[in-house]
């Protein structure tokens, strides 16, 4: 599955990349994410707590960066588990960051394969998951980085 798109944030490129590389502040933005820990300088381990369909669990990962452009783009490798049916996760994730004025345009592209059982659960229901989980983040990130008017 493929999830792209861009987010208009009003708030430096600084401020944004600082918030999404602290764990702290990144897993506040993340639903469902726990036991967020970070390794080295790139990479993290942690889990998430899902529901997708009939099937609710949590998942263990490891997020590793494996190219980065301070303030500007940033791309990472993220190989995961559920622990209720053991299906397996992969994602590549490519965020980039562009001063737009006072804004900044968040653009992001993530290709995400799942194989086992929630693989099964089919295209459209993990999609929509993933679209919550997407949007809701944003939400909480808007929050972290935007100054009230």
């Amino acid at each position: 599955m493929k999830y792209q798109g861009k987010v208009s944030l009003q708030a430096t490129a600084e401020t944004v990349w600082d918030v999404v590389l602290d764990i702290e502040q990144f897993a506040d933005c993340m639903p469902g994410m726990q036991d967020l820990v970070k390794i080295d300088d790139r990479t993290f381990e942690g889990g998430m707590s899902a529901k997708v369909g009939p099937v609710a669990g949590d998942i263990r990962f490891r997020s590793q960066i494996v190219d980065v452009d301070p303030h500007v783009s940033l791309t990472a490798h993220v190989e995961g588990e559920d622990s209720l049916t053991k299906s397996t996760m992969t994602s590549d994730i490519t965020m980039t960051l562009a001063p737009d004025g006072s804004a900044t345009e968040l653009a992001y592209v993530a290709e995400v394969n799942i194989k086992g059982r929630l693989g099964i659960v089919g295209d459209m229901i993990l999609r929509a998951t993933g679209v919550q989980v997407i949007e809701e983040f944003f939400n909480r990130l808007r929050k972290k980085v935007e100054v009230p008017a």
